[in-house]
């Protein structure tokens, strides 16, 4: 009898643990789908666009640097330049 009682038990448990496991399944499916349309709405960029955009304005920046210094030279000749024709 106590075999019998025993058998039970592990035959139930056994049968909570199958659903537990269909269950966890079910719930990781849901859970990917719900994230997969959040980060879907996001609208993110891979990570090789991004990467290339940071190229991007990396030498744009480097660009506007030589740019300004330049301009920056040049000022002082357009100062005298600006005088000199006031004269």
């Amino acid at each position: 009898m106590q075999h019998r009682i025993a058998d039970d038990i592990a035959a139930t448990l056994g049968d909570a643990f199958a659903r537990l496991g269909t269950v966890k399944e079910d719930v990781d499916k849901q859970v990917k789908a719900i994230l997969s349309n959040a980060l879907d709405r996001l609208d993110l960029v891979t990570r090789d666009e991004f990467d290339v955009q940071q190229d991007l304005v990396s030498r744009l920046a480097s660009r506007v640097a030589a740019l300004e210094a330049r301009l920056d030279a040049l000022a002082p000749k357009a100062a005298l330049d600006e005088n000199t024709d006031k004269d």
